[in-house]
């Protein structure tokens, strides 16, 4: 009888050590996927602000082709000067994401100071672990 209810003991104890791991591999998973997500971000807002276009476009992979892509050199007169994020709302499955984007910037010819906001739309590729942008550079109208 003893040994049978340490059997049970023993039993409940893997069960739950089991939902313990598992538990914590989900949110270890689930802090990667955002630490992942922060570090595109940042490296996307980055290149933009710097005027580093080629290795902003790293970032880019559109899911649906419907329009081609910018040609940065529409950029180059224009200098930005703040580049931040405000809002993001993930999908119910976490692999997506809405992100707003704060622009300032200026036009070097004119002197003019625009600023903007825009929705991007953000995806989680599983085999590369990385975050890439369903969309484009930011359209900065002058």
């Amino acid at each position: 009888m003893i040994i049978k209810w340490k059997t049970h003991l023993l039993f409940i104890s893997l069960l739950v050590m089991v939902g313990v791991v598992t538990q914590g591999c989900a949110s270890f998973e689930k802090n990667s996927k955002l630490d992942a997500l922060e570090l595109s971000l940042n490296d996307f807002r980055k290149a933009i602000r710097w005027g580093y276009y080629e290795s902003a476009a790293q970032h880019i992979r559109q899911k649906k082709y419907d329009k081609p892509l910018h040609d940065p050199t529409y950029l180059k007169n224009i200098r930005i000067t703040s580049y931040e994020y405000g809002v993001r709302q993930f999908s119910e499955d976490g692999n997506r994401v809405t992100v707003t984007a704060h622009i300032s910037y200026y036009d070097v010819d004119r002197g003019t100071v625009h600023s903007t906001s825009e929705k991007q739309n953000w995806w989680f590729d599983p085999e590369s672990k990385r975050w890439f942008l369903d969309g484009d550079i930011p359209d900065l109208k002058i």
